[in-house]
Parts: structure tokens; C-alpha cells; sequence
């Protein structure tokens, strides 16, 4: 299995330390390989967010600045999928944290009960129903990503460009198109145009030249291909249950 990416953020040095050091321990019991980066504010954690995929957030939720809420909550927008484990001696927003649907809650006065029980069952949640993921062949490394994390695919000559919720920059392969096409058209990947495959999941509006994402990128959308686009789009919708009006 993919080494699980880890993200810790809480403004208190010593409390990032019992943290990081408790969640190595669940870790090696559960025999799964994993990766724990510390941050002091959600500031920074967001700004690396633009470079690194993680899988899981622990999120204090008193943090000076951006606090934890707010933070899962624009992430949320963003469509980041990541998913979030609050820790925090304030129980009294446990009701207000469930509009960001964290995964659960560590009490922070029941840390060492609470820590094994939510990361262990989060643990062996993923193992059981991890999503599709494809790995890709970057200039200087490997990436593992989810597909659903993908928006779209821009043709750029010899590399094309991978855009991803949450990421500033895309990832670039070296591969043609029309591989890419072949590759994701079991994921439900629309070629709009000789120059874009779109992740479906990702389509929010439809104009008449364009195809707006949820994440409000605007991506051109051929004439000529339009119709057969938006049937695509409407048999993957239904495949998946949506009702259509």
C-alpha cells in the first residue's frame, strides 16, 4: 500500500511533538509505512499543500490566525480531498467542526485513549476502500494520486499538464493525448477538446463554448464536439445514480 501522507498542524511545539510521536506509534502497530510532517500554523501547512499531496490532517482547532475550523472549511470549497482528524481540548466545538465532516475527533484531555481508537479505525478504513489511485512518471520522481483528485488534463506539445484540486502547479507527464485519453476513459474523463480531458466529477457548469469546474477554471469546449460531450456527461451521471431533471 501507498505510504499514508500525514500533516500535523498545531501552534503548541511540545503538543506537535506528542502528536507526531503517537501517531508513529499507531502506525507501526497497524504495520502501515507512513510520512509525518509538522506545521505551527494552517498558513504554512497550506502553502506546502501546494507541493505535496497529503492523505490526512490533524487539525487543532484554537490556532492563532487561520484556526482549524475555518481552515478544513476552505479546503472543503477548494475540493481538497484530504481527509481531517481534529485534536483539541475544545469539546465544546465538536458540532461546529462536523460541517467540515472530519473523519472524528481527539480530545485532547483523552489523547492517549482516543488517538489509537479514531487513527486506528481510520486506518483500517483506508486499507479496505482505498480509492482508485494511478501512479505517474514525473521529470524527477514518481507521484501516486487519486483519480478523483485530477480536474483536468491540458495538452502541453510533449508533456502534458495534470491540474489537481488543491495544487497550484500541475504535474507534467510525458505522454501523448490521446494515451492520457485511452488511459482515463474508464475513470470518466471527457475529451471537450483536442487539448483537454476533464474529470466529469469536476464539471459544474456547461456553457455554450466552455465547461466551468467546480473549482471555477474555465475550460474551452469544442463546438463541433459539444453535443457528444454533454451526452457523456449525462449516461456518467446516471451510471453513477444522479437523478436527472
Amino acid at each position: 500500500m501507498e505510504k499514508l501522507r500525514i500533516a500535523v498542524c498545531d501552534d503548541e511545539a511540545f503538543a506537535l511533538e506528542v502528536i507526531r510521536e503517537a501517531i508513529g506509534k499507531v502506525l507501526q502497530e497497524k504495520k502501515v509505512q507512513g510520512e509525518i510532517q509538522v506545521f505551527k500554523k494552517a498558513v504554512e501547512l497550506e502553502k506546502k499543500m501546494r507541493e505535496v499531496t497529503f492523505h490526512l490532517l490533524l487539525l487543532d482547532i484554537d490556532m492563532p490566525g487561520m484556526d482549524g475550523i475555518a481552515f478544513g472549511k476552505k479546503l472543503r470549497q477548494e475540493r481538497t480531498r484530504a481527509d481531517i482528524i481534529y485534536v483539541s481540548s475544545r469539546e465544546d466545538k465538536v458540532f461546529d467542526s462536523l460541517r467540515v465532516n472530519p473523519y472524528g475527533f481527539i480530545r485532547k484531555s483523552h489523547f492517549l485513549e482516543d488517538i489509537p481508537q479514531v487513527l486506528g479505525a481510520y486506518l483500517e478504513q483506508r486499507e479496505e476502500g482505498a480509492d482508485p489511485r494511478i501512479v505517474l512518471q514525473l521529470k524527477d520522481r514518481t507521484e501516486t494520486v487519486h483519480i478523483e483528485d485530477i480536474l483536468f488534463i491540458e495538452g502541453a506539445r510533449k508533456y502534458q499538464q495534470i491540474y489537481l484540486a488543491g495544487r497550484a502547479n500541475p504535474l507534467e507527464v510525458r505522454k501523448q493525448m490521446q494515451e492520457l485519453e485511452e488511459e482515463f476513459q474508464d475513470y470518466g474523463f471527457i475529451r471537450v477538446h483536442k487539448g483537454y480531458l476533464v474529470n466529469y466529477k469536476h464539471i459544474k457548469v456547461f456553457k455554450e463554448n466552455d465547461v466551468i469546474l467546480d473549482n471555477g477554471s474555465c475550460i474551452p469546449m469544442s463546438r463541433r464536439k459539444a453535443p457528444e460531450v454533454k451526452d457523456q456527461y449525462m449516461e456518467l451521471m446516471k451510471n453513477e445514480g444522479s437523478i436527472i431533471f
